[in-house]
């Protein structure tokens, strides 16, 4: 199986997040300014959540795929507070493009100012490790 993992991070919460799903599929993290080269059988797709949405490079880089390059796509975030709607917002860009999103889903908190410090965190790590590897069934 082929993977790509991509990216938006402000703070590096959802880097951590990307790195450790990246390091379970055996792939490099790469931002969402890098599109995809290659067809993949999965794509995860990370983002920030703020203010309850995904951040606006997310949304463009989902916007600028080639459906015949993703067979599927996983999505995982970091926020502050809670994920919000944002795996509806994902899932219907998705959808609007043709590709499908699957309906597991990873989130985390994130640091921001002083709320969440250290997060994510060692147990954060491992549960994305293990979301990746579910998604992938590796």
């Amino acid at each position: 199986m082929r993977f790509a993992v991509r990216y938006y991070s402000r703070g590096g919460s959802t880097e951590k997040v990307a790195k450790a799903i990246a390091r379970e599929v055996g792939e490099r993290a790469e931002t969402t300014d890098k599109g995809l080269e290659k067809r993949v059988d999965i794509l995860f797709i990370g983002s920030g959540v703020y203010k309850g949405h995904i951040d606006g490079h997310v949304k463009s880089f989902i916007q600028s795929l080639d459906p015949s390059k993703v067979g599927k796509a996983a999505f995982f975030s970091t926020a502050m507070l809670s994920g919000g709607k944002s795996d509806e917002e994902v899932r219907r860009l998705l959808e609007e493009k043709g590709i499908t999103m699957d309906t597991r889903t990873f989130h985390c908190h994130g640091k921001f100012l002083f709320f969440h410090r250290g997060h994510p965190d060692r147990k954060d790590l491992v549960d994305a490790e293990i979301f990746a590897k579910k998604i992938g069934k590796l």
